[in-house]
C-alpha cells in the first residue's frame, strides 16, 4: 500500500492506495500534519469501479492505477460535503485575485477557453483544469485539486469566486448573466452527485449557499472566433454587460 496525505480545501487527507500513480498525481499538493479524514483505496473498489465504467460505456477500463485515482477521487467527493466543499466538473482561472468557473458538458471546449485567458492575460493562471473542489463559505473560493484533466493544469491554491459560466456551443459569441435558480440545473449537472440521500442533501445545501455570493452566467461560446476571450473577459472581469 502506498500511505501519504495531501491538503485540498483547506483539509488534510490521509490517503492509502494500491498503485502509486494517485500520489504521483498529487505531488502539488502532498503535506504532512494531522489528517482531518482518510481515504483507503483497495483492489475492491479499483474492480468495481472498473466494471461500472465497462457496463455504463461499453469500453475497456484502462490501467489498474488510472482506475484507482478515479476511486479516490469519488471517494473525496462522497465525503466532502460533511466538510463544507463539494466537487465540480469545470476549469477554473484565476486573474488578479479572482477566480472565473467556466462549466459544461465534456469536449465543449471548457480548457480551450482558459487558453485563450492564459495567451491574452500574462498574470492569469489555471486554478484546476477539470474538477476543482468548491468550498461554499461566507465568500465562496475554487480549491486546486489533483484531478486536473488529461493537459494535468492545476495549481495548489485557494482563490476567491467571482463568477461561473456554463457553456453553451453555438455560431456566434455572446454571455447573459442569469439567475441562480436559472443557473441551478446546470450547476447541479456538473457537480459530483453521491447516490447517498443525506450527502446529496448537504451538497444541495453547499450549492444554495453560493446564491448572492457568485455571479452566474451563460455563456454561448465559439472558441474559434476571434471575440472569444474578449466577449467573457468584457463581462466577466470588466462588469461590461
Amino acid at each position: 500500500m502506498n500511505r501519504f496525505k495531501i491538503k485540498i480545501a483547506n483539509k488534510t487527507i490521509e490517503i492509502e492506495t494500491v498503485h502509486v500513480l494517485t500520489k504521483a498525481l498529487s505531488r502539488k499538493f502532498l503535506c504532512d500534519g494531522t489528517p482531518d479524514f482518510k481515504i483507503v483505496s483497495t483492489q475492491e473498489d479499483i474492480d468495481k469501479e472498473r466494471y461500472t465504467y465497462e457496463t455504463s460505456n461499453g469500453l475497456s477500463a484502462s490501467w489498474d492505477g488510472n482506475i484507482e485515482a478515479t476511486v479516490v477521487l469519488r471517494k473525496l467527493a462522497e465525503v466532502f460535503p460533511d466538510y463544507g466543499a463539494f466537487a465540480m466538473h469545470g476549469a477554473a482561472i484565476a486573474y488578479d485575485n479572482n477566480a472565473y468557473v467556466f462549466s459544461g458538458r465534456s469536449g465543449i471546449g471548457k480548457t480551450t477557453h482558459i487558453m485563450h485567458w492564459l495567451k491574452n492575460l500574462p498574470d492569469a493562471y489555471v486554478v484546476n483544469g477539470d474538477k476543482p473542489f468548491i468550498l461554499a463559505d461566507d465568500e465562496p473560493m475554487v480549491c486546486g485539486s489533483p484531478w486536473a484533466g488529461k493537459e494535468s493544469m492545476n495549481s495548489n491554491t485557494i482563490v476567491p469566486i467571482k463568477a461561473m459560466a456554463f457553456l453553451e456551443r453555438a455560431e456566434e459569441n455572446s454571455i447573459q448573466r442569469i439567475s441562480f435558480s436559472q443557473a441551478f440545473p446546470m450547476l447541479y449537472q456538473q457537480t459530483y452527485r453521491s447516490t447517498d440521500s443525506n450527502h446529496v442533501r448537504k451538497t444541495l445545501n453547499l450549492l444554495k449557499k453560493l446564491d448572492g455570493k457568485v455571479s452566474f452566467y451563460l455563456f454561448k461560446i465559439n472558441n474559434f472566433k476571434d471575440d472569444c476571450f474578449q466577449t467573457a473577459y468584457n463581462t466577466l472581469v470588466r462588469g461590461l454587460e
